[in-house]
């Protein structure tokens, strides 16, 4: 169950993000900069690209650094064909050039390479339509990029509010249990001390 288990670590994950002692504009920079980052063809260096750009504009790295595995070799060829498309949109070029890419690279991704040689294989595709990939790349970046600081940032925002509200309302129930329990007390109290109470009444 490969997808149950990615779902199940991606919601930990997430989870997690909702709990750090961070502002919510922090980590919603931090998974923006690694979708960013995630849609450019810097293959093989992609994590470390994120920890460093987070790193120079504070934002969160846990939420930017796994947005990496958003480009895996499952996901490369639909992603980077689509950007490739866009980038040819934009700078001009033979609509071929997304076939010839996707035949180069599904011949490196069906040889089930290990990473490091998929990435050598990958760089060497890349440069071949290096320009109308890296404009296409930073358009689909940027645009997903802020589609997620906008998701990330509403999402956690949203979450705060009503857990503070929830625990308002705990720390309301308690604080009435405890203001109720306490006036109890004290009636038994003065019922004890009461010589005409209820408790000293003569048969």
């Amino acid at each position: 169950m490969p997808f149950l288990a990615g779902w199940n670590k991606t919601k930990a994950w997430f989870i997690h993000l909702l709990h750090l002692d961070e502002s919510t504009h922090s980590i919603a920079l931090g998974a923006a900069i690694g979708v960013f980052i995630a849609m450019t063809p810097t293959i093989g260096f992609q994590m470390l690209l994120i920890f460093f750009v987070a790193s120079v504009f504070r934002a969160n790295r846990v939420a930017g650094v796994p947005m990496a595995w958003i480009t895996n070799p499952a996901t490369i060829i639909p992603v980077y064909s689509f950007n490739l498309l866009v980038g040819i949109t934009v700078t001009g070029g033979p609509d071929a050039m997304i076939q010839e890419f996707e035949h180069a690279l599904g011949g490196i991704v069906d040889k089930d390479l290990p990473w490091w040689d998929l990435v050598k294989h990958w760089w060497d595709v890349v440069m071949e339509v290096a320009v109308p990939m890296w404009v296409g790349s930073v358009i689909v970046g940027a645009v997903s990029g802020a589609l997620a600081y906008g998701i990330m940032y509403y999402l956690i925002a949203v979450y705060r509010r009503h857990h503070r509200q929830h625990l308002a309302l705990v720390q309301a129930a308690e604080h009435a249990a405890a203001s109720d329990a306490d006036a109890a007390r004290r009636e038994d109290v003065a019922a004890g001390d009461n010589p005409n109470g209820a408790g000293n009444a003569d048969p």
